[in-house]
């Protein structure tokens, strides 16, 4: 016989990722019962970069401490050498911050369930692979987005630091377009990525932004291990193998989707942390506020949002269309935009008119024959971008 109903709570969290436990955590703060469905309860093993600035927002607003590493320097690099974003990124200390969250959880007697959530019915009951069934006010599905058709992928190593000649001391490569080129053979547009470990070694990888079909895994470890090879540099340790899903739909479980489930992975560059982070509380607000799954649905992908997730879509869409040389000179003119233009766009929660207003001002930025290739770009991508929203 299946162990059936338990008792109820108010919150029912389904996965432990950061958005999971984000959410799970705030409405613990707020005094509601909480349980977390998860496979296991282990710290995160993904590099989750963020910008500092919403590190700090994130530190403020439900974390109440220091989450992360921050690196004053942040430099891009195109062919046209290299740039200082005079803005710090950070990197999340996945041990601390998961143990931080999990700890407030159990601290205020919410549990962890060890299993998975497979089925969700009116968005306040969670029935568990083994029959188990959890009832709450809501039922938070946090278990991830589906796979999309088109994906960011990297293959990352760590090598022995410091290496000043690839990334700053004390600071972040953020894309190192050139780096990973050969003019004798051509292929998909990918850059290097960097940063210091606290170990002392360096994380180096080897990003495809964006590819549909994805770009090969292993096409990646071939291109990071030549540049390796060319700096005298040898691989520590195990690789990362990352694959982000960037068109993915919201899914439909039933419950109220956060995080990667809700599509709030940024559509052209792959970013969600800072976004799951600070979900946490405006879910458990509402919650609090007596707010039902469809209001809570409602709050978490408002209708600006979605206006900002489909202008984000039009850009990967331009950028799936480049080649290497065009990509590089797309980051060349959009690095070049006032701070504030270039982090609008960097950001889900942007207003669709800062957004806009990012896309235009690059294009003015590009040089005529740059300027002709990215409205082409928007051209052929605007038909397809129509057939998602109608399908």
């Amino acid at each position: 016989m299946p162990p059936g109903p338990r008792p109820p709570c108010d919150v029912v969290v389904a996965g432990a990722g950061p958005a999971g436990l984000a959410v799970a955590a705030a409405c613990a703060d707020r005094g509601l019962s909480v349980a977390v469905v998860a496979p296991s309860a282990r710290p995160w093993t993904h590099t989750y970069g963020l910008w500092a600035d919403e590190l700090a927002d994130a530190e403020s607003a439900l974390l109440r401490r220091t989450a992360g590493v921050r690196y004053p320097t942040t430099l891009v690099r195109t062919g046209a050498g290299d740039h200082d974003l005079r803005r710090a990124y950070a990197r999340l200390d996945n041990e601390l911050v998961h143990t931080a969250l999990l700890d407030r959880v159990r601290d205020a007697g919410g549990e962890l369930v060890t299993g998975r959530v497979g089925q969700v019915r009116d968005g306040r009951v969670a029935v568990l692979d083994d029959g188990t069934e959890l009832t709450g006010m809501v039922v938070v599905d946090a278990r991830g987005g589906g796979p999309g058709t088109t994906q960011q992928r990297a293959w990352g190593e760590r090598v022995a630091g410091p290496v000043p000649d690839v990334v700053p001391e004390g600071g972040a490569l953020l894309m190192d377009w050139p780096a990973l080129r050969d003019p004798a053979d051509p292929q998909p547009p990918a850059f290097l990525y960097g940063m210091g470990m606290d170990d002392g070694t360096v994380l180096l990888e080897a990003t495809s932004l964006a590819g549909r079909p994805p770009v090969r895994l292993h096409a990646l470890r071939d291109r990071l291990h030549a540049h390796l090879a060319r700096h005298g540099l040898r691989s520590l340790g195990e690789p990362e193998k990352v694959a982000i899903p960037l068109d993915a739909r919201p899914a439909r479980s039933g419950g109220v989707p956060v995080g990667a489930a809700a599509g709030l992975v940024h559509p052209a560059t792959g970013y969600s942390v800072a976004t799951s982070l600070r979900l946490g509380p405006v879910v458990a607000d509402a919650v609090v506020g007596g707010a039902g799954p469809a209001e809570v649905a409602a709050l978490v992908r408002p209708r600006r949002l979605r206006a900002t997730l489909g202008l984000l879509g039009l850009g990967r869409e331009v950028l799936l269309g480049l080649d290497e040389a065009d990509t590089d000179a797309f980051f060349q003119a959009f690095f070049t935009l006032p701070p504030r233009a270039w982090a609008a766009y960097l950001d889900v929660g942007s207003s669709p008119t800062a957004v806009a207003a990012a896309m235009l001002r690059v294009a003015a930025a590009l040089p005529p024959a740059g300027r002709r290739t990215l409205l082409l770009g928007v051209v052929r991508a605007l038909p397809r971008r129509a057939a998602g929203r109608a399908g």
